[in-house]
């Protein structure tokens, strides 16, 4: 039979994405999907249908603090969850990434099956894949080998998932696993989606080539930077957990701004396209607002000004000074 996998390559921790992402998978639920395909372990998704079937939310809480500072583990992600659980009952979860939180998350399912199951089978190899991917960062953080190796199992995780289903389905994926440009930015010579090419050929739908190329503005707003007052397009809040000062940033796109940021100096402080929600074009300016250590600290500005080879866009910021 032929099967179509359309695989979407997304930002993690992004308001502004999860709200689209739910609006993508109750369209094709409504046309008749059930099967969604997650960037997350195979017992973490055991576990989503687990509690997608239960009548509380027992399960997603202990999931949440298993996750709990992590990329996908948002307020946004949370009601993601929710949504679909409500609005898309029969949706049936696959998740396909190495076996992160191995010792939490893994540990527990695997006490709750038996030991002569298939689904014991699956999560200890899963579980197995997490525990020597954490090995290998902590002896070659920085180098590329244990990122391909990442690669090379989420596809066969997903090769063997795909395969157990006789119907199309929907993935959401971070951008490096789904874009090559992308993914060569992480070192990764040939990641998830290009490996799965090769195997399905046709059968491999990127679609979008980005999600962010379907995101709208969240809401539009008025900003005031150095006295003045400008329209703004709202992207709404990004976690970033990545930086313990940061609980996350807000995002503001500037409108009829003119040329009232030319000529400003500018700092080393920059920040790629693909940490955008949003299609960024040359000469947009943003307005980054960061709640850090529990209190907001306005305001940063980014001007999208130059290319890198390694990061393709970059918005630069500004000292906000007398020029």
């Amino acid at each position: 039979m032929s099967k179509t996998a359309y695989l979407f390559g997304e930002i993690h921790g992004s308001e502004a994405v999860c709200l689209k992402e739910f609006e993508i998978w109750k369209d094709f639920y409504g046309r008749g999907f059930r099967h969604l395909f997650l960037e997350s372990p195979y017992f973490y998704a055991q576990f989503l249908n687990l509690w997608i079937n239960s009548e509380d939310d027992l399960i997603l809480d202990e999931l949440w603090a298993d996750n709990k500072g992590t990329a996908g583990n948002s307020d946004f992600d949370k009601e993601f969850f929710i949504k679909t659980k409500l609005f898309c009952p029969k949706t049936v979860f696959h998740g396909t990434d190495i076996g992160h939180t191995y010792d939490s998350t893994g540990k527990r399912y695997l006490e709750s099956v038996s030991q002569d199951s298939e689904e014991y089978r699956l999560a200890f190899e899963n579980a197995e894949q997490g525990r020597k991917y954490y090995e290998k960062w902590q002896e070659k953080c920085g180098e590329s080998y244990f990122e391909g190796s990442r690669e090379k199992a989420m596809t066969e995780n997903f090769i063997r998932e795909f395969d157990k289903t006789n119907c199309d389905i929907v993935g959401f994926y971070g951008e490096a696993h789904i874009l090559p440009e992308y993914g060569a930015n992480l070192g990764i010579s040939e990641n998830m989606c290009s490996m799965l090419k090769k195997h399905y050929g046709e059968g491999i739908k990127i679609v979008p080539k980005l999600l962010k190329n379907l995101i709208n503005p969240l809401s539009r707003t008025e900003i005031e930077v150095k006295s003045k007052k400008y329209a703004a397009d709202y992207f709404g809040k990004i976690y970033t957990p990545y930086d313990e000062t940061c609980e996350y940033i807000e995002i503001f796109r500037l409108k009829n701004f003119g040329n009232d940021f030319e000529g400003f100096s500018k700092k080393e402080n920059f920040i790629p396209e693909m940490i955008y929600p949003c299609n960024i074009n040359d000469n947009d300016v943003f307005v980054i607002d960061s709640l850090k250590n529990g209190k907001s600290v306005m305001i940063q500005i980014f001007i999208c000004d130059s290319f890198s080879e390694d990061y393709g866009k970059i918005t630069t910021e500004i000292v906000l000074e007398e020029k």
